[in-house]
């Protein structure tokens, strides 16, 4: 796992590595701090991803499943970005493994609960209605379940038919691992492997 700041001094280094594609992509973007901050995440997963592949990042090519998730062509490793506001997650799962991996800033400008009945299961629901923090509850399960649907490729359909349980490092589904995250003081964050494995962390990276 790697955690990323993406407010950071050197955002513009990392504009080299990105793909005429994706220059594009953050050039579109009108606001500067999220052009950067776009710019810096994708840097970073190249130079991730070019350091576990041996292969030069900004020589990367991307490809696309059905279901638009991403995956490295010509390489076996498996990976998932995510990124929110300052922040950004990078899982990468070795070959045989699929990974997915959320953060979410917490907002709490939100009706959380009505949203969770609709959106969550009713135990989910339950658990939240009799949480001592409903509102980072509410984030945390929707992290959980949005890393599990892009583990497996299931696309925000399957959300509602994910059942979370409130205990860390649960079972989602069958032979999954779900690990929550600390990410920093306001986020919430999640990753889940398509093998009940340890999932690594090691001490968080920026770059």
């Amino acid at each position: 796992m790697w955690r990323v700041h993406l407010d950071r001094p050197d955002g513009a280094r990392w504009a080299p590595l990105l793909s005429a594609q994706e220059r594009a992509r953050a050039a579109a973007l009108a606001d500067p701090v999220e052009r950067r901050r776009f710019t810096v995440a994708h840097g970073v997963l190249r130079a991730v991803l070019g350091r576990l592949g041996g292969v030069p990042p900004a020589g990367l090519v991307f490809g696309a499943e059905d279901n638009g998730r991403p995956y490295l062509v010509g390489h076996p490793i498996d990976f998932n970005l995510s990124r929110s506001e300052e922040w950004a997650l990078i899982g990468v799962a070795p070959p045989g493994l699929r990974v997915g991996v959320d953060v979410e800033r917490v907002r709490h400008n939100l009706d959380h609960l009505a949203m969770a009945r609709h959106l969550y299961q009713p135990a989910e629901v339950d658990h939240l209605t009799r949480a001592a923090s409903p509102v980072e509850g509410y984030f945390r399960f929707w992290c959980a379940k949005e890393a599990y649907v892009k583990a497996v490729g299931v696309g925000l359909a399957g959300l509602r038919d994910t059942l979370v349980t409130p205990e860390g490092n649960a079972t989602v589904g069958s032979s999954r691992s779900l690990r929550w995250l600390d990410v920093a003081p306001g986020y919430a964050g999640a990753v889940v492997t398509t093998a009940v494995t340890t999932v690594s962390t090691p001490a968080p990276r920026t770059g």
